[in-house]
């Protein structure tokens, strides 16, 4: 059985309603503080605190899951990160929208996800691989996402680019702080923003 409605806000462009989404996990300066109709749940709002009931995008911390770097990541409190990791994973496949990880993260493992080559996926459930260059990231940036409640079909048009010569090593040394590094290209938050809205939230 269907939910109530999901909220709805108006963007202050048209006055067109707007599906309401959550953003779990973000940074304090997140460029999703900037798109209307997100509510979002940076450092200083635990996400655990998320009361479900719309669909969510999550990037819960991945240097615990990281194929490359798990074994030298040295978190406060490893277990506790880890397991907000499954959370997210729990509170997207319950309320719908997709979860972002760099790519062959062991969130996926973990928790079961389907491997984005995987053709036999669930409709709604199913993962892909993308590079965040085609978002306006100066590296490549491989990433996989998993998506809940969101046909393929309904995933928005994909700004495929070629990657210029030159490689990643220059453009990571350009890019001196963590935060610039961990930043998220506003278009690719939008990207995601607008899969989430097109998945349907049931009970």
């Amino acid at each position: 059985m269907e939910s109530s409605a999901p909220l709805m806000t108006p963007t202050e462009s048209s006055g067109v309603a707007v599906k309401m989404i959550a953003v779990l996990c973000v940074s304090r300066n997140s460029v999703y503080k900037q798109i209307k109709g997100v509510d979002s749940y940076d450092e200083d709002r635990d996400a655990r605190t998320f009361p479900g009931g719309i669909p969510a995008v999550a990037h819960p911390p991945c240097r615990c899951y990281s194929a490359f770097c798990r074994h030298q990541a040295k978190p406060k409190d490893r277990e506790s990160e880890m397991a907000l990791g499954v959370w997210c994973v729990d509170q997207v496949r319950k309320w719908g929208g997709v979860i972002e990880q760099p790519a062959h993260s062991k969130l996926w493992e973990t928790c079961g996800l389907p491997q984005p080559k995987d053709r036999n996926a669930a409709e709604c459930a199913w993962s892909m691989e993308l590079p965040q260059f085609w978002f306006g990231d100066v590296r490549e940036k491989n990433t996989w996402l998993f998506f809940s409640r969101i046909p393929r079909a309904d995933v928005p048009k994909l700004p495929f680019r070629l990657k210029p010569e030159g490689g990643d090593r220059r453009a990571w040394q350009l890019m001196s702080s963590k935060n610039q590094r961990e930043k998220t290209p506003m278009q690719f938050a939008q990207w995601l923003v607008e899969c989430a809205r097109r998945c349907e939230v049931t009970s």
